[in-house]
C-alpha cells in the first residue's frame, strides 16, 4: 500500500519511547527509567535495532501467551465490527534503519502488507510495536476514524507504554486490547454475526 495513500485513509496515533538498555534485559518491576522519551542520533539507533533480533524479543511474548492474546482478539470481534491486528517487530533491518524509516511508517507499511486497510466496512486497527524503537503505533482505518477521535488511541498507546515501563509485556497488550474493545464496541456494536476477515493471530518478528 502506497504510504501517502495511506495517511489519507487513515488515523494514527503513536507513542515512541527511549528505554535503557540495561534495565530493558532483566526483569525490572516498577522500573521508571526504562521508555522515556528521547532523541537518538541514526548510530545509536542502528545500535539499538542490532542488539534486539527476535530471538532475544521473543522472551517477553512467549508463544502460549501469544496464542491467548489472539483468542482474545477473536473474542473481541465477537462484540463489534472492527477487526483488529497485533505486530510486535524487535527490529528493523539495516537497510530500513539507515534511511530513516519510522516506526509511523514502518506501521504503514505493515497496515498495508496485511490488508488491515482492504475490509468492508474499512474498520481495521493495526497496533504494531517496534521493541527496538521502544514505540508504539495504532493505525486505524478511515471508517474507524470519523467516529474516534485521535486523543482515544493515543490513550491506548500510553497504556501500553506505562505496563511496558514496568517489563509488563503480554499485560500491556492485553490493556491496550481490552481498551480497544471498549472503543469498537461502543462505536461499532455487532447486531449479527459476521464473517472475520482477517486472521487474529500476532505477529512477532
Amino acid at each position: 500500500m502506497d504510504l501517502a495513500a495511506a495517511a489519507d485513509s487513515v488515523v494514527v496515533a503513536s507513542a515512541v519511547a527511549v528505554a535503557d538498555l540495561a534495565a530493558a534485559a532483566r526483569p525490572a518491576a516498577g522500573n521508571k527509567q526504562g521508555w522515556q522519551m528521547n532523541t537518538q542520533n541514526r548510530w545509536v539507533r542502528l545500535w539499538r535495532h542490532g542488539m534486539y533480533p527476535r530471538l532475544r524479543v521473543a522472551k517477553y511474548f512467549p508463544p502460549h501467551e501469544l496464542q491467548q492474546l489472539s483468542r482474545q482478539i477473536t473474542q473481541s470481534e465477537t462484540q463489534h465490527t472492527g477487526q483488529i491486528r497485533f505486530v510486535i517487530e524487535s527490529s528493523m533491518d539495516f537497510s530500513a534503519v539507515w534511511h530513516g524509516l519510522s516506526p509511523r511508517n514502518r506501521a504503514l507499511q505493515w497496515f498495508g502488507e496485511l490488508g488491515v486497510w482492504d475490509t468492508e466496512h474499512n474498520s481495521g486497527v493495526l497496533v504494531y510495536v517496534s521493541f527496538a524503537d521502544h514505540a508504539v503505533e495504532i493505525i486505524a482505518d478511515r471508517g474507524i476514524n470519523a467516529k474516534v477521535a485521535q486523543d482515544e488511541w493515543q490513550t491506548v498507546c500510553n497504556e501500553i507504554l506505562d505496563a511496558f515501563r514496568q517489563q509488563q509485556f503480554i499485560d500491556g497488550l492485553q490493556q491496550g486490547l481490552q481498551h480497544i474493545n471498549t472503543i469498537l464496541s461502543t462505536c461499532f456494536p455487532r447486531s449479527e454475526p459476521g464473517i472475520n476477515e482477517l486472521p487474529d493471530d500476532v505477529v512477532l518478528r
